[in-house]
């Protein structure tokens, strides 16, 4: 395997402000549209899709939810490719301005009881196109950090890009905070949730605004001056173990992930508690990610990666029984919000480490190509329908506990790739 940073000591440099900005305001904008949908999926049920059972609305609603990841694995490779071939800065500013579209879609579609079957279309086609968007989105933030940062600070800067999408899972928790406090629970189901999407529509100015100032990494400058690449071509030929081992890793992260943003349907349908509530639930998730991610980062650098994911994975699996059983116990606002903040400490640890080992697994020359089409792959499989796999098994075993099973099985299914993606990460970069 070649190395991962083709450029010399002397090019590399400290991650700037405007890296940072592009790689992380960026990813957490889109991430909040993307997310946005499934914590919004009460309401948007009832506007999409056909009244009479709300079981089966809110599955198409989840169905719907998942077809946006059917387009990542495509986004990837198109939008990625091009991120290897010309350049980050330019997929960066495509994919914002996509996930835009996508978004403006969703929030001013009109109802089912106004349009009938063109409601759902619209919404999937939506879903589609912020899916394809999204499907690059972390592979060119991962580039970007990595590819800025010291070779000792890897991990550090890797983790601000799992830390940006806890702070889009904080930034959805206030708004929804914000929604239920100016409005009434009829009054958001109603259409009032609508609003949400609209804050996301700021993703186009402000994030091509940071993106178009961004300079190239001085690893692609590099790399390009050895001649024009074929990333796509090289990706299928000689880095599918790689691709492979990415996307397992990707088991414990995705699932863990849908399931802790699929908190706000279950502290509704499953506990009883408030929409007010279960957003709140999300804004204490998203405060465990802005504190831990980082020290995370700075974890991985000291120990290395193989332990933190070990870690992660073991205290998730640990921690899902007791905290969901805890929470159906004693239902309330403390409850939720301690099951989420327990597993949220330990998913910061194991999804932080995860960035870094994405990005360790492939060189400058494929990275956002190889980066993408793993996490959008492994999304795809096993986290795009988990909140409907979710809903299906509460429903037929009526049992509450179904959701800590599911996770538990993850957590514990994590450990091959732990081992494998710590051979592989050793080889693939210096």
């Amino acid at each position: 395997m070649p190395t991962s940073d083709a450029a010399p000591p002397t090019v590399r440099r400290a991650v700037g402000g405007k890296a940072i900005a592009a790689a992380t305001v960026g990813n957490l904008l889109e991430i909040y549209d993307f997310i946005s949908y499934g914590m919004f999926a009460v309401p948007i049920s009832t506007a999409f899709f056909p009244a009479g059972n709300d079981t089966v609305a809110l599955l198409l609603t989840f169905v719907t939810f998942g077809m946006g990841f059917l387009a990542r694995p495509l986004g990837a490779l198109v939008i990625g490719s091009y991120a290897d071939r010309h350049g980050r800065k330019g997929a960066f500013s495509v994919t914002i301005l996509m996930m835009a579209v996508g978004t403006a879609v969703i929030a001013f579609c009109p109802t089912y009881a106004r349009i009938g079957l063109a409601a759902p279309v619209l919404v999937t086609l939506g879903r589609i196109l912020q899916g394809f968007s999204a499907g690059a989105e972390v592979g060119g933030a991962v580039a970007i950090l990595i590819e800025n940062a010291p070779p000792q600070r890897r991990g550090f800067f890797a983790a601000l890009q799992q830390l940006s999408q806890g702070s889009a899972v904080l930034a959805t928790g206030i708004v929804g905070v914000a929604l239920t406090t100016l409005f009434t629970q009829a009054e958001i189901m109603a259409g009032a949730w609508r609003i949400v999407f609209m804050v996301g529509l700021l993703i186009a100015p402000l994030g091509v605004y940071i993106r178009l100032r961004l300079d190239e990494t001085p690893a692609f400058l590099e790399e390009r001056r050895h001649g024009p690449a074929r990333p796509t071509v090289r990706i299928l030929a000689g880095h599918l173990y790689p691709v492979f081992i990415g996307i397992l890793v990707m088991i414990l992260w995705t699932v863990a992930t849908y399931i802790s943003n699929y908190f706000t349907t279950y502290s509704v349908r499953e506990i009883h508690l408030s929409l007010s509530q279960s957003y709140l639930g999300q804004i204490s998730y998203g405060i465990v990610m802005l504190v831990v991610c980082p020290l995370a980062g700075r974890l991985t650098d000291a120990i290395g990666r193989s332990r933190c994911l070990l870690l992660g994975a073991v205290g998730i699996g640990v921690v899902a029984y007791p905290a969901f059983r805890f929470l159906i116990d004693h239902p309330g606002l403390g409850s939720l919000c301690l099951a989420q903040s327990a597993i949220a400490v330990f998913l910061a640890l194991y999804a932080s480490t995860a960035s870094t080992v994405l990005g360790e697994l492939f060189p400058t020359a494929v990275r956002a190509t190889g980066v993408s089409l793993s996490y959008s792959a492994g999304v795809t499989i096993f986290g795009g329908f988990t909140p409907a796999v979710i809903t299906a098994l509460l429903a037929y075993s009526g049992n509450k506990m179904a959701i800590a099973y599911y996770l538990i099985g993850a957590a514990v299914v994590s450990a091959i790739p732990i081992v494998l993606a710590g051979r592989q990460g050793t080889r693939a970069v210096a």
